[in-house]
Order: structure tokens, then sequence, then C-alpha cells
């Protein structure tokens, strides 16, 4: 157990002290970076209508704005809101229960989202300085972030008798997770591209719950998923280096060496 303990601790020390040194020994890194910019690309969603988790199956679209901190190298703070639409179809679907409608139930559903999430870059980036080699890496992203859902817009049959929350307006927390990467491509601009799967508590997004485990088994809550890219610029907010800085001598602390 203690040499378990050794393989796992021991890189995790080694990788921390790593940063901690490159960032302390270069100068030039700006630490406190702030980037603002859009998001945009196709949305789509996972639930019983979509049991086999197909990516962009009945895809609509998603739009927003995003903010980005780059704290260190490896690591960066993200909020950002959004706006797009949810669909989703039982047509050609079997295993529902009940059968709603012939399986012929269509939703639309018009959402906005916030998420506040983590980004890891898995190579060292500074996109701060356009003439660094560190200006592109595949990121990990990590967060917590809530969905509000409007009334279906589609002029379609009585949604299936469901729950309570038929035809309604909903609000739901989700578990943001994707990858992507990230790239500064010209000075103070980076392009990203980037899948996030958002994985809720919710179970009606698309009004419905009755799915078959026979059919689709494990499919217990609704989550979302977006396609797309981000354009951001880049405002700088540089930090002074320490060791560059220079301390003039004090004229009454040398005030006798000085008048000799």
């Amino acid at each position: 157990m203690c040499v378990l303990k050794k393989i796992v601790i021991l890189p995790l020390l080694l990788f921390v002290c790593t940063v901690t040194a490159q960032d302390a020994s270069d100068c030039n890194f700006e630490r406190n970076v702030h980037e603002a910019g859009f998001l945009g690309g196709a949305s789509y969603y996972m639930g019983d209508f979509n049991p086999n988790l197909t990516p962009l199956k009945s895809p609509s679209w998603y739009g927003g704005l995003m903010y980005r901190y780059n704290f260190a190298r490896y690591f960066a703070f993200r909020g950002q809101l959004g706006a797009g639409t949810l669909r989703g179809t039982g047509k050609g679907m079997t295993g529902l229960l009940p059968d709603p409608l012939n399986n012929n139930w269509k939703f639309d559903r018009p959402w906005l989202f916030v998420d506040v999430m983590t980004e890891f870059n898995f190579i060292p980036y500074n996109a701060a300085d356009i003439r660094k080699k560190q200006r592109f890496t595949p990121i990990l992203l990590l967060g917590v972030g809530a969905s509000y859902l409007m009334a279906n817009t589609v002029q379609s049959p009585t949604p299936p008798a469901s729950g309570s929350h038929n035809g309604a307006s909903s609000l739901f927390i989700n578990i943001p997770v994707g990858i992507g990467a990230k790239w500064c491509f010209a000075e103070r601009m980076t392009l990203g591209v980037e899948w996030i799967w958002r994985i809720s508590f919710y179970n009606e997004v698309d009004y419905y719950k009755g799915v078959d485990p026979k059919h689709a088994p494990g499919i217990n809550n609704d989550w979302t998923g977006t396609i797309g890219l981000t354009l951001s610029y880049l405002f700088r907010q540089s930090v002074p280096c320490p060791a560059s800085t220079v301390h003039k001598p004090s004229k009454h602390k040398y005030k006798g060496i000085l008048n000799n």
C-alpha cells in the first residue's frame, strides 16, 4: 500500500513543482490574461428519443458569449451563457411505454444555458505572447451549469402523459464535461473547437420518461450536447517580474556612506 501511495503521490508533486518553477522562472508570462468572445455550433439531446446517445441526432443550433481567465499555463477559468434549441422525435422508434401517439411525438424547445467551468491545458499554454510556441493545446472542460427550457413550439399532438411538467418550461442543473482544443492563431485572437456533454439530473427534456428498460437500459436522465467553435479576443494585463525591478538605494539608510 505504501508503494502504491508513492507511485500516485510522487508524480503529482513533481508535476506541481514543475508548473510552479516554470511560472516563476518566466517573467514574460502574463498571469492576469482575460479573454472575451463568442461561441456557437450545433446542439442535440440524448434521452428517451435518442437512447443510443447518437451525436447530432435531430440537431439544432446554439450561440452565446464567453469569458476566459488564464490564471496559469495549465489552467483557465471560463464562464459562458448561450441560447439555442433542443429537438427530437420518436419517429421510427420502438419500445416506448406507452407508445406516444404511434411514436409521432415531436418536440422543439427554446433553450437557455449558463456554464461555469475549469479548462485544463494538456500542453503549457501562453496566448499572451504571439512570439512563443505555446499557442496550441488540447483541453479538458469540467464544471457546473444550469439549463432553462421553454415550452414546446412544435405544432404536434398533445404530449404523452409522463409527469407534472407536460407542455411547460423547466429549469434544471447539469454538469458540463467536454474535450477540445484551442489555438492562438493571431495576436490576441484565439480559436477553439469543443464537444461538451451536459450531464443532467432531469428526465423530461422530451416530456417523456416511459422508456422500456429492455430497449434502452441505463437511460435514466436526459442529457444535452453541443459541438461547436469559440472565438475570443485577448486583453493583456502584465505582471512585472520581481527580479527585474530596480531598487534604488535609500538616501536615509546610506546617508553616512554617501556623505563620505
